[in-house]
């Protein structure tokens, strides 16, 4: 058993010798070195880079948008304020509103509709839809 397996290992040896010196004299060798050196290339450029590049989050964390709702809520549902400072508390709650909006997948009409009516109505449902996705108080509540 062990001459016919040696005998085996021997002539496959030999054919892939001569595959090598075939290959040789036809040129396909210079070829393959060619694409090694491209892959040496492609290496050395990456190590050349250095580290990967900085992931930029594309919006902020839900916890601080969260944090910023219910503050801006509570201040925005506040009485006894001079209209200035009222409209300033409003604009700031809309687009926050519409950030936490945005971030649980609620359609929103607040950064389109004019002061008003309108808006107010647009508002409460958007407050109610973030209020059944956790992010604000339940208006019921103290």
């Amino acid at each position: 058993m062990t001459g016919w397996l040696a005998t085996f290992g021997a002539m496959l040896l030999v054919a892939m010798l001569a595959r090598v010196v075939v290959a040789t004299l036809v040129g396909e060798i210079d070829e393959w070195r060619g694409y090694r050196a491209a892959a040496r290339l492609v290496r050395r450029v990456r190590r050349r880079r250095g580290h990967d590049a900085d992931v930029l989050p594309m919006h902020r964390p839900i916890e601080q948008v969260g944090a910023d709702l219910r503050r801006l809520n509570a201040a925005f549902h506040r009485g006894g304020m001079r209209f200035a400072k009222y409209e300033g508390c409003r604009q700031a709650y809309d687009r926050v509103l519409g950030e936490a909006a945005d971030m649980a997948g609620v359609a929103h009409l607040l950064q389109l509709l004019p002061p008003g009516s309108e808006l107010d109505h647009e508002r409460e449902r958007v407050e109610l839809l973030l209020c059944d996705h956790g992010l604000l108080p339940p208006p019921w509540a103290a």
